[in-house]
């Protein structure tokens, strides 16, 4: 039997702080990716470039996310397309 160990709220905050998106501490998938779409929309061109690379990486790992993480990523990366 294999244990995979998902990706869950937790696991995407620490994911979008990581990347430099300054999140409260408290916050739902869905309120991280509008606090990261808000965030990306001050940044250079450069930053934005880096940040949808790295939501694009983390696209891959939809197969191993809790449902609620997938739908924010969802949000995030249209949000992402849009202001590229």
């Amino acid at each position: 039997m294999m244990i995979t160990d998902l990706i869950d709220q937790d696991d995407f905050y620490e994911y979008l702080k990581a990347a430099g998106v300054p999140l409260e501490q408290g916050l739902s998938p869905e309120q991280c990716s509008q606090a990261a779409l808000q965030w990306m929309s001050g940044q250079d061109e450069l930053v934005r470039a880096q940040f949808a690379e790295s939501v694009a990486l983390l696209q891959l790992q939809i197969p191993v996310m809790l449902p609620e993480v997938q739908e924010a990523l969802a949000v995030l990366a249209a949000g992402v397309r849009i202001s590229r």
